[in-house]
């Protein structure tokens, strides 16, 4: 069930990222470089060969910062945008059924997480983004486990996936970030059929000597890939977003709003707000004068401004023209951030003062779509819903969300993504 709330989130977000300007750079590239047209890009109206449909999927369902977040202390991964366009191309090109397709897209996320896990909290403090580094282990065991390979193989393929894994934090709020996700879903697509081919790699990419967790992780644990496998599903534990922007600002953005309705606050009454938060808040969201949509979605003052201004934090609040804005500008600079490094990711205590001297105060324990608050069945489909209408039509998108609610019942894994290839 929890991997069928995946499904329909990643298809609503990657129908909604398929119209984003950077996409038309993808699809250019993908024109000029490649003429293949067996895979479908969702929501583009076309098709391209399985390589670049994985990337270009991968790419758009985590362009919105959207997608969803596995957000333990440990370490942070976005799990489906790199696994789902691995299972799904693969769905179009063999074809299988739904049931195939959720075991796979499990047998990817589980493999991920495990490496992220064990990677833990240096390689995310590092620098390396999680959800490109360890992302290249979830896409090449899903393809694995579609192409049905053999355990030697199985080990080939994520040789291949490990020593192409990378993703930088350096480049957040650009279109490098989203690229992660796509490039690990086209690597781990390659190194399935790579090792299929007989194509050959360590068997101990993880764990050995100079292999992934030794270079990019020193303080690393192993044994976290392994602890409760086969008992303990990571997949059970991930998380669904309700806004469009960095996971470490939805405590303070949901702070805010529910503040602002409680006290029913105009927000010209506002003369500061305070968020104490986690550290990683600081320095991962810390951009103080962002100057486009992407930059802001890793901009708490911005997240924290339109939060205050509008009472939400969607689609619209992270336009460049509302970034640009002179009033989200004016109540950017009037907020202000502390640090108390014992509160947990999905936590913060906010403040608004107000004008007339009052202090209005909320802790928020848990943010909105963690799996101590998860978003309900319902909400989810109502998000997909408001994502996927207007791309898809009314009608066409509650038949889809219908079919992923019960997918493993589709004799054909591959319908589900051509009935969202929308129009070019």
């Amino acid at each position: 069930h929890q991997a069928r709330r995946c499904l329909i989130d990643w298809l609503g977000v990657t129908l909604a990222g398929s119209r984003h300007a950077s996409v038309v750079h993808l699809c250019a590239a993908a024109e000029e470089l490649d003429s293949g047209d067996e895979a479908t890009l969702i929501g583009r109206g076309r098709g391209a060969s399985l390589p670049w449909a994985a990337l270009i999927n991968g790419f758009m369902s985590h362009v919105l910062d959207y997608d969803d977040t596995f957000n333990p202390a440990r370490t942070t991964i976005h799990g489906s945008a790199p696994v789902w366009p691995v299972v799904l191309a693969l769905a179009e090109r063999l074809p299988f059924d739904g049931a195939r397709a959720l075991a796979a897209f499990i047998a990817g996320f589980e493999t991920e997480v495990r490496v992220a896990l064990a990677a833990g909290p240096a390689h995310y403090e590092a620098g390396w983004h999680v959800t490109g580094t360890a992302g290249h282990f979830g896409a090449a065991a899903a393809g694995a486990n579609v192409l049905r390979l053999p355990p030697l193989a199985v080990a080939n393929a994520l040789g291949v996936a490990g020593t192409q894994a990378a993703g930088l934090k350096g480049v957040y709020g650009s279109m490098g970030k989203a690229l992660h996700p796509g490039k690990a879903a086209m690597d781990g697509l390659l190194a399935a059929f790579l090792a299929r081919e007989g194509f050959t790699a360590t068997d101990s990419i993880i764990e050995g000597v100079r292999g992934f967790l030794q270079v990019l992780s020193p303080d690393s644990e192993p044994l976290w890939a392994t602890r409760g496998l086969g008992r303990e599903w990571m997949v059970c534990d991930d998380g669904f977003k309700p806004y469009p922007c960095g996971s470490l600002t939805h405590p303070t953005i949901e702070g805010v709003i529910d503040l602002r309705r409680q006290h029913e606050i105009d927000p010209a009454e506002i003369d500061y707000i305070e968020s104490t938060v986690n550290d990683y808040v600081s320095w991962v969201t810390g951009n103080r004068d962002p100057t486009t949509g992407l930059e802001a979605k890793f901009s708490i003052y911005h997240c924290a401004a339109v939060a205050a201004l509008d009472g939400r934090a969607g689609l619209t609040q992270f336009e460049s023209d509302r970034v640009l804005d002179p009033d989200v500008m004016g109540m950017r600079a009037r907020v202000r951030i502390d640090v108390d490094k014992s509160l947990p990711k999905d936590a913060a205590r906010v403040s608004l003062l107000l004008s007339d001297g009052r202090r209005l105060t909320m802790d928020v324990l848990h943010n909105k779509g963690t799996p101590a608050k998860p978003m309900s069945d319902a909400e989810l489909e109502e998000k997909f819903l408001e994502l996927a209408g207007p791309l898809l039509g009314s009608e066409t998108a509650k038949q889809v969300v219908r079919r992923c609610w019960r997918f493993e019942e589709v004799a054909d894994a591959g319908e589900i993504v051509r009935m969202c290839r929308g129009q070019q």
